[in-house]
């Protein structure tokens, strides 16, 4: 029964992990859109997206 803390506590790391791997991903993947959104702004407007 004493080693079942260790047990849990160690199972949990590689999800923790793994959570943490998918969360930076998913604001890389929300920066690399917003930042396109933004040159998509400025070259509207100043005009030089065709219509």
């Amino acid at each position: 029964m004493e080693y079942l803390s260790e047990i849990i506590w160690y199972l949990t790391w590689p999800i923790l992990i793994y959570v943490g791997l998918k969360f930076v991903q998913l604001n890389l993947e929300h920066f690399k859109k917003m930042e396109r959104l933004e040159e998509l702004e400025s070259l509207h407007a100043e005009g030089k997206l065709g219509k």
